[in-house]
Protein backbone atom coordinates (compact mmCIF):
# COMPACT_ATOMS: atom_id res chain seq x y z
CA UNK A 1 0.00 0.00 0.00
CA UNK A 2 1.50 3.76 -0.70
CA UNK A 3 1.00 6.59 1.35
CA UNK A 4 -1.70 7.95 -1.07
CA UNK A 5 -3.24 4.82 -1.18
CA UNK A 6 -3.19 4.65 2.59
CA UNK A 7 -4.39 8.62 2.96
CA UNK A 8 -7.43 7.44 0.49
CA UNK A 9 -7.96 4.61 2.70
CA UNK A 10 -8.52 7.37 5.74
CA UNK A 11 -10.65 9.20 4.16
CA UNK A 12 -13.03 6.51 2.79
CA UNK A 13 -12.74 5.04 6.79
CA UNK A 14 -13.96 8.65 8.22
CA UNK A 15 -16.26 9.15 5.21
CA UNK A 16 -20.47 8.89 5.52
CA UNK A 17 -22.45 9.92 8.95
CA UNK A 18 -20.91 7.34 11.19
CA UNK A 19 -17.69 9.24 11.46
CA UNK A 20 -17.99 10.50 14.73
CA UNK A 21 -18.47 6.66 16.01
CA UNK A 22 -15.55 5.88 13.68
CA UNK A 23 -13.08 8.38 15.14
CA UNK A 24 -13.76 8.03 18.42
CA UNK A 25 -13.54 4.18 18.39
CA UNK A 26 -10.20 2.70 19.54
CA UNK A 27 -10.09 0.08 17.65
CA UNK A 28 -10.36 1.92 14.46
CA UNK A 29 -6.91 3.01 15.77
CA UNK A 30 -5.83 -0.91 15.83
CA UNK A 31 -7.25 -1.02 12.02
CA UNK A 32 -5.33 2.16 10.99
CA UNK A 33 -2.32 0.57 12.64
CA UNK A 34 -2.82 -2.35 10.45
CA UNK A 35 -3.06 -0.18 7.32
CA UNK A 36 -0.02 1.49 8.28
CA UNK A 37 2.39 -1.45 8.39
CA UNK A 38 0.80 -2.46 4.79
CA UNK A 39 2.28 1.18 3.41
CA UNK A 40 5.51 1.38 5.68
CA UNK A 41 7.81 0.76 2.78
CA UNK A 42 6.46 4.01 0.63
CA UNK A 43 6.66 6.52 3.59
CA UNK A 44 9.83 9.00 2.88
CA UNK A 45 11.92 7.75 5.38
CA UNK A 46 11.75 5.33 8.43
CA UNK A 47 11.59 8.39 10.56
CA UNK A 48 7.82 9.81 9.15
CA UNK A 49 6.83 6.12 9.22
CA UNK A 50 8.22 6.11 13.25
CA UNK A 51 6.38 9.53 13.88
CA UNK A 52 2.60 8.64 11.89
CA UNK A 53 2.75 5.02 13.79
CA UNK A 54 3.33 7.02 17.55
CA UNK A 55 0.98 9.97 16.98
CA UNK A 56 -1.46 7.21 16.01
CA UNK A 57 -0.84 5.15 18.58
CA UNK A 58 -1.28 8.41 20.85
CA UNK A 59 -4.29 9.53 18.89
CA UNK A 60 -5.82 5.76 20.07
CA UNK A 61 -4.82 6.21 23.68
CA UNK A 62 -6.49 9.24 23.57
CA UNK A 63 -9.61 8.09 22.53
CA UNK A 64 -9.51 4.86 25.02
CA UNK A 65 -10.63 6.96 28.07
CA UNK A 66 -8.09 4.78 30.34
CA UNK A 67 -5.84 7.64 30.93
CA UNK A 68 -6.61 11.02 31.21
CA UNK A 69 -6.61 13.38 28.42
CA UNK A 70 -4.63 16.61 28.69
CA UNK A 71 -5.42 18.98 26.03
CA UNK A 72 -2.37 21.40 25.36
CA UNK A 73 -2.06 24.63 23.35
CA UNK A 74 0.93 24.97 20.85
CA UNK A 75 4.33 25.99 22.65
CA UNK A 76 2.86 24.78 26.08
CA UNK A 77 6.03 22.98 27.37
CA UNK A 78 4.29 19.21 27.00
CA UNK A 79 7.18 17.56 29.51
CA UNK A 80 4.80 18.11 32.45
CA UNK A 81 2.00 16.26 30.80
CA UNK A 82 4.33 13.73 29.69
CA UNK A 83 6.26 13.24 33.61
CA UNK A 84 2.67 12.47 35.02
CA UNK A 85 2.51 9.90 32.34
CA UNK A 86 -0.67 11.63 31.07
CA UNK A 87 -1.99 11.57 27.53
CA UNK A 88 -0.85 15.07 25.93
CA UNK A 89 -3.31 15.51 22.74
CA UNK A 90 -2.01 18.59 20.61
CA UNK A 91 -5.76 19.99 19.22
CA UNK A 92 -3.75 22.12 16.85
CA UNK A 93 -2.17 19.36 14.96
CA UNK A 94 -5.52 17.21 15.19
CA UNK A 95 -7.03 20.01 12.87
CA UNK A 96 -4.50 19.96 10.88
CA UNK A 97 -4.72 16.08 10.27
CA UNK A 98 -8.92 16.60 9.56
CA UNK A 99 -7.78 19.20 6.87
CA UNK A 100 -5.48 17.13 5.16
CA UNK A 101 -7.92 14.54 4.94
CA UNK A 102 -10.25 16.85 3.50
CA UNK A 103 -12.66 17.51 6.26
CA UNK A 104 -12.02 20.99 7.28
CA UNK A 105 -14.82 22.50 5.63
CA UNK A 106 -17.50 20.83 7.73
CA UNK A 107 -16.06 21.76 10.90
CA UNK A 108 -15.38 25.19 10.12
CA UNK A 109 -18.98 25.33 9.21
CA UNK A 110 -20.16 23.91 12.38
CA UNK A 111 -17.96 26.62 13.89
CA UNK A 112 -18.89 29.43 12.60
CA UNK A 113 -22.60 28.41 12.99
CA UNK A 114 -21.85 28.59 16.48
CA UNK A 115 -20.20 32.14 16.51
CA UNK A 116 -16.62 31.88 15.55
CA UNK A 117 -16.26 34.58 13.31
CA UNK A 118 -14.11 33.89 9.91
CA UNK A 119 -11.70 36.07 11.18
CA UNK A 120 -9.85 34.12 13.40
CA UNK A 121 -7.41 31.68 12.93
CA UNK A 122 -8.06 28.59 11.29
CA UNK A 123 -6.86 26.60 13.44
CA UNK A 124 -8.84 27.39 16.26
CA UNK A 125 -11.95 27.36 14.23
CA UNK A 126 -11.65 24.44 13.37
CA UNK A 127 -10.66 22.61 16.71
CA UNK A 128 -14.16 24.43 18.19
CA UNK A 129 -15.85 22.95 15.65
CA UNK A 130 -14.88 19.56 15.61
CA UNK A 131 -15.24 19.66 19.37
CA UNK A 132 -19.09 20.60 18.45
CA UNK A 133 -19.28 17.53 16.18
CA UNK A 134 -17.55 15.12 18.51
CA UNK A 135 -14.72 14.51 16.69
CA UNK A 136 -12.34 14.92 19.12
CA UNK A 137 -11.15 13.12 22.18
CA UNK A 138 -12.67 14.74 25.89
CA UNK A 139 -10.51 15.98 27.93
CA UNK A 140 -10.09 15.47 31.49
CA UNK A 141 -8.61 19.16 31.50
CA UNK A 142 -7.00 21.99 29.15
CA UNK A 143 -4.38 23.58 29.24
CA UNK A 144 -2.79 26.42 27.52
CA UNK A 145 0.40 29.13 27.48
CA UNK A 146 -0.28 33.03 26.62
CA UNK A 147 2.64 32.56 24.23
CA UNK A 148 3.05 32.71 21.54
CA UNK A 149 -1.02 32.93 20.13
CA UNK A 150 -3.55 34.97 22.23
CA UNK A 151 -6.33 33.15 20.59
CA UNK A 152 -5.48 29.73 22.18
CA UNK A 153 -6.13 30.61 25.64
CA UNK A 154 -9.68 32.34 25.19
CA UNK A 155 -10.36 29.59 22.71
CA UNK A 156 -9.41 26.54 25.37
CA UNK A 157 -11.28 28.88 27.83
CA UNK A 158 -14.42 28.50 25.63
CA UNK A 159 -14.21 24.61 25.98
CA UNK A 160 -13.23 23.89 28.84
CA UNK A 161 -16.94 25.64 29.60
CA UNK A 162 -18.25 23.04 26.98
CA UNK A 163 -16.89 20.04 28.12
CA UNK A 164 -16.84 21.05 31.66
CA UNK A 165 -13.55 20.65 32.53
CA UNK A 166 -10.80 22.58 34.17
CA UNK A 167 -8.76 25.07 32.32
CA UNK A 168 -5.50 26.24 33.36
CA UNK A 169 -3.35 29.24 31.73
CA UNK A 170 0.24 29.41 31.48
CA UNK A 171 0.68 33.38 31.89
CA UNK A 172 4.22 34.20 30.15
CA UNK A 173 5.40 37.43 29.99
CA UNK A 174 6.99 39.29 27.69
CA UNK A 175 10.32 39.97 28.67
CA UNK A 176 13.05 37.02 29.84
CA UNK A 177 14.11 38.12 33.28
CA UNK A 178 14.99 36.20 36.64
CA UNK A 179 11.26 38.12 37.71
CA UNK A 180 9.97 36.62 34.83
CA UNK A 181 11.84 33.54 35.06
CA UNK A 182 10.48 32.66 38.82
CA UNK A 183 7.30 33.53 38.00
CA UNK A 184 6.70 31.54 35.12
CA UNK A 185 8.09 28.40 36.81
CA UNK A 186 6.39 28.47 39.66
CA UNK A 187 3.23 28.73 37.86
CA UNK A 188 4.83 25.06 36.12
CA UNK A 189 4.97 24.10 39.46
CA UNK A 190 1.75 24.52 40.76
CA UNK A 191 0.12 23.31 36.87
CA UNK A 192 2.06 19.81 37.86
CA UNK A 193 0.53 19.33 41.22
CA UNK A 194 -3.17 20.46 39.70
CA UNK A 195 -2.61 17.88 37.09
CA UNK A 196 -1.67 14.98 39.47
CA UNK A 197 -4.35 15.80 41.81
CA UNK A 198 -7.07 15.71 38.60
CA UNK A 199 -5.51 12.04 37.79
CA UNK A 200 -5.53 11.16 41.28
CA UNK A 201 -1.82 10.22 41.37
CA UNK A 202 1.23 11.13 43.36
CA UNK A 203 3.57 13.65 41.46
CA UNK A 204 6.55 11.70 41.03
CA UNK A 205 10.18 13.71 40.64
CA UNK A 206 11.48 11.28 38.83
CA UNK A 207 8.64 10.93 36.38
CA UNK A 208 9.29 14.72 35.76
CA UNK A 209 13.28 13.92 35.33
CA UNK A 210 12.87 11.04 32.57
CA UNK A 211 10.41 13.43 30.46
CA UNK A 212 13.17 15.89 30.91
CA UNK A 213 15.81 13.85 30.09
CA UNK A 214 13.87 12.38 26.98
CA UNK A 215 13.31 16.55 25.88
CA UNK A 216 16.99 16.99 26.00
CA UNK A 217 17.58 13.34 23.77
CA UNK A 218 14.95 15.08 21.39
CA UNK A 219 16.98 18.50 21.55
CA UNK A 220 20.26 16.91 20.76
CA UNK A 221 18.74 14.93 18.52
CA UNK A 222 17.02 17.79 16.27
CA UNK A 223 20.15 19.65 16.54
CA UNK A 224 21.97 17.04 14.75
CA UNK A 225 19.67 17.38 12.01
CA UNK A 226 19.37 20.64 11.38
CA UNK A 227 23.63 20.19 11.10
CA UNK A 228 23.13 17.52 8.34
CA UNK A 229 20.23 19.67 6.98
CA UNK A 230 23.44 22.15 6.16
CA UNK A 231 24.33 19.83 2.99
CA UNK A 232 23.74 20.81 -0.53
CA UNK A 233 21.62 19.27 -2.19
CA UNK A 234 19.43 19.26 1.28
CA UNK A 235 18.67 15.99 2.47
CA UNK A 236 15.35 16.84 3.56
CA UNK A 237 12.56 18.25 1.96
CA UNK A 238 11.16 21.35 4.05
CA UNK A 239 7.54 20.18 3.89
CA UNK A 240 7.97 16.62 5.38
CA UNK A 241 9.84 18.28 8.31
CA UNK A 242 6.64 20.45 9.00
CA UNK A 243 4.59 17.14 9.13
CA UNK A 244 6.79 16.74 12.09
CA UNK A 245 4.72 19.28 13.64
CA UNK A 246 3.50 16.52 16.29
CA UNK A 247 6.17 16.04 17.92
CA UNK A 248 6.85 19.84 18.53
CA UNK A 249 3.79 20.39 20.06
CA UNK A 250 2.64 16.96 21.25
CA UNK A 251 5.48 14.64 21.85
CA UNK A 252 8.57 16.82 23.44
CA UNK A 253 9.07 15.00 26.71
CA UNK A 254 8.76 10.99 25.17
CA UNK A 255 10.95 8.28 24.56
CA UNK A 256 9.52 8.28 21.29
CA UNK A 257 10.17 11.71 19.89
CA UNK A 258 13.14 11.84 20.68
CA UNK A 259 13.79 8.19 18.55
CA UNK A 260 12.21 9.61 15.80
CA UNK A 261 14.98 12.24 15.36
CA UNK A 262 17.30 10.18 16.28
CA UNK A 263 16.72 7.76 13.33
CA UNK A 264 16.08 10.85 10.60
CA UNK A 265 19.79 11.34 12.05
CA UNK A 266 20.81 8.24 10.93
CA UNK A 267 19.11 8.04 8.03
CA UNK A 268 20.85 11.57 6.77
CA UNK A 269 24.28 10.75 8.33
CA UNK A 270 24.33 7.54 6.05
CA UNK A 271 23.53 8.94 2.98
CA UNK A 272 20.13 7.52 2.72
CA UNK A 273 18.49 10.71 2.38
CA UNK A 274 19.76 12.36 -1.41
CA UNK A 275 18.17 15.67 -2.18
CA UNK A 276 17.40 17.08 -5.67
CA UNK A 277 21.01 16.95 -7.92
CA UNK A 278 19.83 20.15 -9.09
CA UNK A 279 18.59 22.86 -6.85
CA UNK A 280 17.72 26.20 -8.68
CA UNK A 281 16.97 27.92 -5.54
CA UNK A 282 16.75 27.18 -1.89
CA UNK A 283 13.97 28.62 0.18
CA UNK A 284 13.99 29.73 3.82
CA UNK A 285 10.34 29.13 4.99
CA UNK A 286 8.39 31.12 7.66
CA UNK A 287 5.61 29.73 9.56
CA UNK A 288 3.68 26.85 8.63
CA UNK A 289 2.43 25.48 5.49
CA UNK A 290 -1.25 24.66 3.43
CA UNK A 291 -2.02 21.25 5.22
CA UNK A 292 -5.06 20.77 3.03
CA UNK A 293 -4.57 19.18 -0.31
CA UNK A 294 -3.95 21.75 -2.63
CA UNK A 295 -0.99 22.92 -5.31
CA UNK A 296 1.61 25.34 -3.66
CA UNK A 297 4.02 23.07 -1.93
CA UNK A 298 4.02 20.28 -5.25
CA UNK A 299 4.56 23.82 -6.87
CA UNK A 300 7.40 24.74 -5.12
CA UNK A 301 9.48 21.67 -4.54
CA UNK A 302 8.41 19.19 -7.04
CA UNK A 303 7.81 21.74 -10.22
CA UNK A 304 10.03 24.53 -10.24
CA UNK A 305 13.28 23.47 -9.23
CA UNK A 306 13.02 25.39 -5.59
CA UNK A 307 13.60 23.22 -2.28
CA UNK A 308 12.44 24.50 1.08
CA UNK A 309 15.93 24.55 2.31
CA UNK A 310 15.12 25.02 6.53
CA UNK A 311 12.02 26.05 7.83
CA UNK A 312 12.04 28.57 10.53
CA UNK A 313 9.67 26.13 12.92
CA UNK A 314 12.60 23.20 13.01
CA UNK A 315 15.05 25.95 14.58
CA UNK A 316 16.18 24.86 18.43
CA UNK A 317 15.79 28.11 19.66
CA UNK A 318 15.71 27.40 23.98
CA UNK A 319 18.59 25.92 25.81
CA UNK A 320 19.29 22.22 27.59
CA UNK A 321 16.80 21.68 30.15
CA UNK A 322 17.68 20.31 33.69
CA UNK A 323 16.50 17.20 35.45
CA UNK A 324 17.02 18.47 38.64
CA UNK A 325 15.69 21.51 38.39
CA UNK A 326 13.06 21.29 36.16
CA UNK A 327 10.26 24.44 36.43
CA UNK A 328 12.85 26.73 36.05
CA UNK A 329 14.68 25.47 33.07
CA UNK A 330 11.50 24.76 31.41
CA UNK A 331 10.60 28.54 31.95
CA UNK A 332 13.90 29.59 30.75
CA UNK A 333 12.35 27.41 27.55
CA UNK A 334 9.17 29.30 27.21
CA UNK A 335 10.83 32.61 27.72
CA UNK A 336 13.44 31.58 25.00
CA UNK A 337 11.63 31.78 21.99
CA UNK A 338 12.29 34.27 19.18
CA UNK A 339 9.10 35.26 18.15
CA UNK A 340 7.30 36.44 21.91
CA UNK A 341 10.17 39.21 21.71
CA UNK A 342 10.34 42.32 20.04
CA UNK A 343 10.82 41.75 16.16
CA UNK A 344 14.17 42.50 16.23
CA UNK A 345 14.85 39.08 18.08
CA UNK A 346 13.34 37.18 14.76
CA UNK A 347 14.53 39.37 12.00
CA UNK A 348 18.10 38.53 14.05
CA UNK A 349 17.33 34.70 14.01
CA UNK A 350 16.01 34.45 10.27
CA UNK A 351 19.07 36.23 9.02
CA UNK A 352 20.78 34.04 10.84
CA UNK A 353 19.23 30.75 9.41
CA UNK A 354 19.24 31.99 6.34
CA UNK A 355 23.40 32.59 6.61
CA UNK A 356 23.74 29.08 7.29
CA UNK A 357 21.56 27.51 5.24
CA UNK A 358 22.88 29.74 2.45
CA UNK A 359 18.97 30.52 0.76
CA UNK A 360 18.52 32.06 -2.37
CA UNK A 361 15.27 33.51 -1.05
CA UNK A 362 12.62 33.85 2.29
CA UNK A 363 8.92 33.47 2.02
CA UNK A 364 7.30 33.91 4.84
CA UNK A 365 3.65 31.75 4.35
CA UNK A 366 1.31 34.33 5.94
CA UNK A 367 -1.67 32.20 7.56
CA UNK A 368 -5.09 34.35 7.87
CA UNK A 369 -6.00 35.00 11.33
CA UNK A 370 -2.59 34.89 12.71
CA UNK A 371 -1.83 38.05 14.52
CA UNK A 372 0.94 36.80 15.84
CA UNK A 373 3.17 36.22 12.90
CA UNK A 374 1.59 38.26 10.41
CA UNK A 375 1.22 41.53 12.38
CA UNK A 376 5.12 42.47 11.96
CA UNK A 377 5.38 40.35 8.55
CA UNK A 378 6.04 43.78 6.90
CA UNK A 379 8.64 44.95 8.83
CA UNK A 380 10.77 41.95 8.97
CA UNK A 381 10.16 41.99 5.11
CA UNK A 382 11.96 45.28 4.95
CA UNK A 383 14.69 44.80 7.14
CA UNK A 384 15.45 40.99 5.96
CA UNK A 385 15.21 43.06 2.17
CA UNK A 386 17.80 45.35 3.76
CA UNK A 387 19.93 42.80 4.50
CA UNK A 388 20.18 41.36 0.91
CA UNK A 389 17.63 38.67 1.02
CA UNK A 390 14.73 38.49 -1.67
CA UNK A 391 11.16 37.84 0.50
CA UNK A 392 8.28 37.29 -0.71
CA UNK A 393 5.09 37.67 1.57
CA UNK A 394 2.87 34.38 0.49
CA UNK A 395 -1.24 35.29 1.74
CA UNK A 396 -2.80 31.90 2.36
CA UNK A 397 -4.41 29.64 4.96
CA UNK A 398 -2.95 26.89 6.82
CA UNK A 399 -6.00 24.91 6.96
CA UNK A 400 -9.32 26.77 5.22
CA UNK A 401 -9.01 25.99 1.06
CA UNK A 402 -12.17 28.09 1.12
CA UNK A 403 -9.74 31.20 1.64
CA UNK A 404 -6.89 30.24 -1.14
CA UNK A 405 -6.89 31.75 -4.68
CA UNK A 406 -5.01 28.96 -6.46
CA UNK A 407 -3.86 30.74 -9.45
CA UNK A 408 -3.15 33.78 -7.85
CA UNK A 409 -0.98 32.26 -5.18
CA UNK A 410 1.03 30.29 -7.98
CA UNK A 411 2.14 33.41 -9.37
CA UNK A 412 2.91 35.21 -6.98
CA UNK A 413 5.44 32.19 -6.25
CA UNK A 414 6.36 32.39 -9.68
CA UNK A 415 7.50 35.92 -10.12
CA UNK A 416 9.28 35.73 -6.68
CA UNK A 417 11.23 32.66 -8.41
CA UNK A 418 11.67 34.41 -11.43
CA UNK A 419 13.20 37.34 -9.36
CA UNK A 420 15.68 34.96 -7.58
CA UNK A 421 16.53 33.81 -10.91
CA UNK A 422 17.86 37.36 -12.51
CA UNK A 423 19.53 37.83 -9.23
CA UNK A 424 21.44 34.30 -9.79
CA UNK A 425 22.45 35.09 -13.30
CA UNK A 426 23.64 38.98 -12.15
CA UNK A 427 25.82 37.42 -9.06
CA UNK A 428 27.04 34.82 -11.27
CA UNK A 429 27.87 37.72 -14.19
CA UNK A 430 29.51 39.45 -11.40
CA UNK A 431 31.97 37.10 -10.56
CA UNK A 432 32.77 36.67 -13.94
CA UNK A 433 33.55 40.58 -15.29
CA UNK A 434 35.57 40.49 -11.43
CA UNK A 435 37.26 37.24 -13.04
CA UNK A 436 37.96 38.95 -16.07
CA UNK A 437 39.34 41.71 -14.59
Amino acid sequence: MAVMEFRKFLRDLFEGEHRKRILSSPLTYQLVERALKLARGSFPSQASYMMARFALAQTGRAFSRRVPVVWTSAFFPVEIVWGLNLCPFSPEVAAAFLASLGFAEEALDRAEQAGYSRDLCSFHRLIAGAALLGYLPPPAALVASTHLCDGAPLLFQNLAAFFRVPFHVLDVPYRADRDAEAYVAEQLAELWRALADLAERKPEPAGLAEAIQNSNRFRANLLEVNELRCRVPAPVRGSEMLNYLYLFFAGQGSREAAEVFACLAREIGRGEREGKKEERFRILWLHLKPFYKGELMDFIENKSGAVLAFEEMSHVYWPPLSPGDPFPSLARKVLSHFCYKPLEARTATVKMLAEKYRVDGIVHFSHWGCRQSVGGSLMLKDALQRAGWPVLLLDGDCLDARNEATGGILTRVQAFLEILAERKNFRVGERHDHCRN
